[in-house]
């Protein structure tokens, strides 16, 4: 797999990234949503280093958000220190025609399991169960967009000349969905049906795809829209893989493709 600091592959993720719609338009529970206009081209370079994939998308939205003449971008990644302890960090402050924004940006991966009680918003778990949109949106609105009001973001917003009541507040949240096998997308009513690209499974029913080869990407190739220029595994190679990840109680993404070229992206899920 290509290294991070390989920009034709980047290109590859900053794609994924562009084709990723946003989880709602308007408002969400109070949050209001952020779309932001794509680069007219692809040619980027990103730090030199090592990124996690929340990370990465961040450098993505940043390069979106410097590309775009209708915005500055004045700050990124502002640690908010007290006591020499780092209590939180805004994401970035931008100039949005005029008006000062503070943006918190999301991406997310989220499964739809109809077991879980509680309205849909509830049902949208991460593919390891250890996090949940419930769970995102509730720390956006109770920790990440109340630290703009803290006092020592006050100092680092009056050195910039602004202060908290004058920046409007909202969120570039992204998701990529997956539905159960065989469940309507139709049934998905609170959430941008256009996210959802893909399905999940157990390895039980993974076993119905046997004719299909396979490809199990890194985990910053996850952004990536499937396409055929990967190596692709038959499925008992793709099954030892994958009972590695599922007997770490890890629900490893694949892409899939049937015998008339078709390609899918699902989860295999340990639960």
């Amino acid at each position: 797999m290509a290294d991070l600091v390989n920009i034709p592959h980047n290109q590859y993720r900053f794609k994924g990234y562009l084709q990723t719609k946003e989880l709602w338009d308007g408002k969400l529970q109070g949050l209001s949503q952020y779309k932001i206009k794509g680069l007219s081209t692809l040619e980027f370079k990103l730090p030199n280093k090592q990124l996690r994939l929340g990370h990465l998308v961040e450098q993505l939205v940043f390069v979106c958000l410097r590309e775009n003449k209708n915005i500055e971008l004045l700050e990124t990644n502002i640690q908010i220190i007290q006591d020499k302890k780092t209590i939180g960090e805004l994401d970035c402050l931008i100039i949005d025609k005029g008006k000062p924004i503070h943006l918190e940006i999301v991406y997310k991966f989220y499964l739809f399991d109809p077991s879980i009680s509680g309205n849909e918003i509830d049902s949208w778990i991460g593919p390891n169960r250890n996090d949940s949109l419930k769970q995102k949106l509730a720390k956006l609105k109770t920790k990440q967009m109340p630290l703009l009001y803290h006092p020592k973001s006050n100092e680092i917003l009056n050195g910039l000349g602004y202060n908290s009541e004058m920046l409007d507040q909202r969120v570039h949240f992204k998701a990529q969905l997956f539905i159960p096998l065989g469940y309507s997308k139709q049934l998905i009513t609170k959430v941008n049906r256009s996210c959802i690209i893909g399905f999940y499974m157990t390895l039980k029913e993974l076993a119905l795809f046997k004719q299909n080869e396979f490809f199990i990407p890194s985990k910053l190739d996850w952004l990536i829209h499937p396409h055929s220029e990967v190596l692709w595994l038959s499925y008992s190679e793709c099954l030892a893989v994958i009972q590695i990840e599922l007997n770490q109680s890890r629900s490893p993404l694949c892409w899939m493709k049937d015998p008339k070229g078709n390609i899918t992206k699902l989860f295999v899920v340990f639960w």
